[in-house]
């Protein structure tokens, strides 16, 4: 079910703090005649769970919970789910991995000095006669408001431009770097009803650039850093972990409700 996403609340925000997120593994273990034990982790099961609570939603709020709780006839079907609390970027550690997509005419050398103080920054060249881009593509809503933000740097003053693009809408955002350290953010809500986000950053013809720890969040500011790898904060085996939507009233026009979400590997 793959066109199935869990709603974004009008305030831009995928959750209510606090978050409860709890991840599982699983032991194998292996015992002998004689008694003698041997334990080995079990790396095809994981499993992590989302406790999430609500209050003060507005109607059209928890109706968007329960039209989703209902298209996916509870806990049956799969949906992505959105964690809010990681960056949705996979491999934002690594600008040379697959993930990442660029012309061959962008340069990318890692090993640069970051702005926390280790060598995991990217030196990123165009070598092209136009402008070129670095980006990544996400199976997430395009319409959903996103946080895009990365640590930039060069040795003379120039512009970066990020980029949040969907199927039918783009937004571009210049952001000014020097020789400090400058987290370039991008925010904003595409008016595009894609399942396809494509963000990243863009090069005007022989510019050099460092950048470092780029970011994206569903929300409205960002987020200390957190690195990533093969695994983001997109999970598109999600499932209720819940027979039933509990929803209480709390005032006029007011709601309050709380489930879990459970998601595989």
């Amino acid at each position: 079910m793959g066109s199935l996403y869990f709603p974004q609340l009008s305030t831009g925000a995928l959750a209510q703090y606090p978050i409860k997120k709890t991840r599982l593994y699983r032991t194998i273990t292996n015992v002998l005649p004689d008694g003698t034990m041997f334990l080995t982790q079990d790396s095809g099961y994981s499993r992590s769970l989302w406790s999430l609570s609500y209050s003060n939603l507005s109607v059209s709020d928890i109706q968007a919970i329960q039209t989703h709780f209902a298209a996916c006839n509870g806990p049956l079907h799969a949906f992505t789910f959105i964690d809010p609390t990681d960056n949705l970027l996979a491999w934002s550690s690594d600008l040379l991995n697959p993930a990442w997509h660029t012309s061959t005419l962008i340069n990318v050398k890692p090993g640069a000095t970051d702005p926390l103080g280790g060598s995991g920054a990217f030196i990123v060249t165009n070598n092209g006669e136009s402008s070129q881009e670095l980006v990544q593509t996400l199976s997430v809503p395009a319409g959903f408001t996103y946080c895009l933000s990365l640590y930039v740097t060069s040795s003379q003053p120039t512009t970066v431009t990020l980029l949040r693009r969907g199927s039918r809408s783009t937004q571009l955002v210049q952001a000014i770097t020097g020789q400090t350290w400058n987290r370039a953010v991008s925010v904003g809500q595409l008016d595009d009803p894609g399942t396809a986000l494509t963000v990243g950053f863009s090069l005007l013809a022989g510019q050099q650039v460092v950048v470092f720890g780029p970011q994206l969040e569903a929300q409205l500011a960002p987020s200390q850093y957190r690195p990533t790898t093969q695994i983001s904060g997109v999970h598109s085996n999600s499932h209720w972990a819940v027979e039933q939507l509990s929803i209480a009233a709390t005032g006029p026009d007011l709601y309050s409700t709380a489930f879990t979400i459970e998601t595989a590997g």
